[in-house]
């Protein structure tokens, strides 16, 4: 049994690092074309130093909510991608979330593994109860990625997205802690206990 909450079976998320510069700089050229496609649209490119001045400021930014970025990289310590927290509100209990997992890395179960590590951590730990998180029409993969972790559809906002010479639906999709404990089995304390004794 795994006892690092920042651990799964597959990947690790850990806080960005100083080291981590050279390798989210380098991968900028994939987040300037096809993962932008991933977004809502394609922007201009912009310099590395430019992206470094922005990696720096969030690596040492002071943390005034509980918004947070971690890296995910596999169990061999390469780099496969990103989660970040946004729209944190505790008086409602309430946050989003954005995943970006690179391409070669895709249909190996990380972004669903990193993401039932932050839910559980924010549900779990910080008692928020309730998760949104928006997906654009044309990105299936992510539509049925959320619906098989139990995501219920709860809005689409027609013609909100423009790329590639079309209009495109936002969508989105939402969790409550207890669609979640329905996915996701709360691990029994006792053992835990057990084993340290």
């Amino acid at each position: 049994m795994n006892y690092n909450f920042w651990r799964g079976d597959k990947i690790r998320l850990r806080a960005i690092e100083q080291k981590d510069f050279e390798a989210v700089l380098t991968s900028t050229e994939e987040l300037d074309t096809e993962l932008d496609r991933f977004e809502d649209f394609i922007k201009f490119p912009v310099s590395k130093e430019h992206n470094r001045e922005n990696l720096e400021a969030l690596a040492k930014k002071e943390r005034a909510d509980d918004t947070f970025f971690w890296m995910i990289e596999d169990l061999q310590g390469n780099h496969v991608g990103y989660i970040n927290t946004f729209d944190c509100e505790r008086r409602t209990g309430t946050f989003k979330y954005a995943i970006i997992i690179k391409r070669p890395y895709w249909g190996h179960g990380y972004a669903r593994e990193a993401i039932t590590i932050v839910l559980r951590y924010y549900f779990r730990e910080l008692r928020y109860q309730k998760v949104t998180v928006l997906v654009y029409a044309f990105n299936e993969r992510s539509m049925r990625l959320h619906e098989k972790l139990g995501f219920q559809l709860e809005g689409r906002l027609r013609r909100m997205a423009y790329t590639n010479g079309d209009y495109y639906d936002e969508l989105y999709y939402g969790m409550t802690i207890e669609e979640f404990d329905q996915f996701d089995r709360k691990p029994n304390l006792k053992d835990f206990a057990e084993h340290q004794s």
